[in-house]
């Protein structure tokens, strides 16, 4: 099961190995919504600044969850996990949305198996974040990158990837990309260069 892609990524990008900080500073600049800016570099919990946004309680819908190989996902998500190809992974797709129907975000997670199951990530019905509060977990966040992908439909949209640790260890790579009409992805104008697919 692969579910790594909801289309290919523009501007933000990077090697897998690399999360410089004045880089992902940067490309957050080049968006012009301070709302967008905001949301992509905050290191809280996602949910509650989408619910703040919208106006709205929001609920996770996992679209699908499964245990693979981590050779067969990219290499983007499982160098920063420091796991290796024949390590067991934990692999999902899910949306956060409104009462009615309204996708905020497509979120896709990696998380290391054995940490998952012990933090409850692996839960179905219950968002990452609310479920580390209510283990009383804290949790610290280590940006990747910050641009643009492509929303389902095929529109730009906003995107960021970050690694989620507990306890000083890598536990989950998320990947959160958000729903143009909700988060404006209105952009810097960037060479052609760089808005080729990565």
């Amino acid at each position: 099961m692969t579910v790594m892609h909801s289309g290919p990524e523009l501007p933000g990008d990077s090697s897998p190995d690399s999360s410089d900080v004045r880089m992902i500073s940067d490309a957050i600049g080049r968006f012009g919504h301070p709302v967008t800016r905001m949301l992509l570099g905050s290191t809280g919990f996602t949910m509650p600044a989408l619910e703040a946004i919208v106006g709205a309680e929001l609920h996770v819908q996992v679209v699908c969850q499964g245990d693979v190989a981590a050779s067969a996902v990219p290499a983007t998500a499982t160098v920063p996990l420091e796991v290796s190809g024949i390590d067991r992974v934990l692999v999902r797709r899910s949306c956060l949305i409104t009462a009615d129907m309204v996708t905020a975000s497509v979120n896709d997670v990696v998380a290391v198996r054995e940490l998952a199951a012990a933090s409850g990530i692996d839960a179905l019905h219950i968002p990452i974040g609310t479920g580390l509060i209510s283990r009383g977990v804290s949790q610290r966040r280590r940006m990747l990158r910050a641009g643009l992908m492509s929303w389902p439909d095929g529109r730009p949209c906003a995107m960021r990837a970050y690694v989620m640790e507990l306890e000083d260890r890598p536990v989950c790579y998320i990947r959160e990309a958000f729903n143009p009409d909700v988060i404006p992805p209105d952009h810097s104008q960037l060479s052609g260069d760089d808005l080729r697919p990565r």
